[in-house]
């Protein structure tokens, strides 16, 4: 009995079925002109959210990069933190919620998310873009609501819900339209 007790709550296991809603928000700072898109991801911070995240860009092609602190890198810049995360676990039917933020930079520059981690008003901060040349920026949020029912670990169905916001905020990169870079009004 306590072997199994003990799977349900250290194993990482999901036979389920889920229904998730997702609600994503980015917003996007530019400068006209020509942009240079580092190529690869630097990720921070280094924790298991990152490493979700760096699976996922593999699995898309991506080169990555994990880093120990928020520095200047090669390749593009994202920082990842889950802000909130609920959980109402049962061996067979779960509920969970999640709220994960990023931070974005296509030249590699962490200073967006070192201004955000030193402001004394980090919701002004989290949306506020000061970008140069050639260098785009984002910020964004995921709220995902999941409700899944099946067989699973309550570790298993975090990482679950974990995987859910980075396949989101993917998604959300993705969208940003880096080759839309044109000032209005030029020919």
């Amino acid at each position: 009995m306590l072997a199994v007790v003990t799977a349900f709550i250290f194993g990482d296991f999901v036979f389920i079925s889920s229904r998730s809603d997702i609600n994503a928000s980015t917003g996007v700072g530019r400068v006209c002109g020509n942009v240079t898109i580092n190529e690869g991801f630097c990720i921070y911070p280094n924790s298991d959210f990152g490493r979700i995240m760096a699976d996922e860009l593999q699995a898309r092609g991506e080169e990555v990069v994990i880093l120990e602190s928020p520095t200047k890198c090669e390749g593009q810049f994202l920082a990842v933190w889950v802000e909130e995360m609920n959980v109402m676990y049962s061996p067979f039917f779960s509920r969970g919620s999640i709220k994960a933020h990023f931070i974005y930079s296509n030249v590699g520059d962490p200073a967006h998310y070192l201004r955000y981690e030193n402001a004394t008003d980090k919701e002004k901060e989290f949306i506020k873009f000061i970008v140069n040349k050639s260098e785009v920026g984002a910020s964004g949020e995921i709220i995902l609501i999941d409700r899944s029912k099946g067989v699973m670990s309550l570790k298993g169905y975090k990482r679950y819900l974990l995987k859910r916001a980075a396949i989101a905020i993917v998604s959300e990169l993705q969208k940003i339209d880096l080759d839309n870079t044109k000032c209005p009004n030029s020919s």
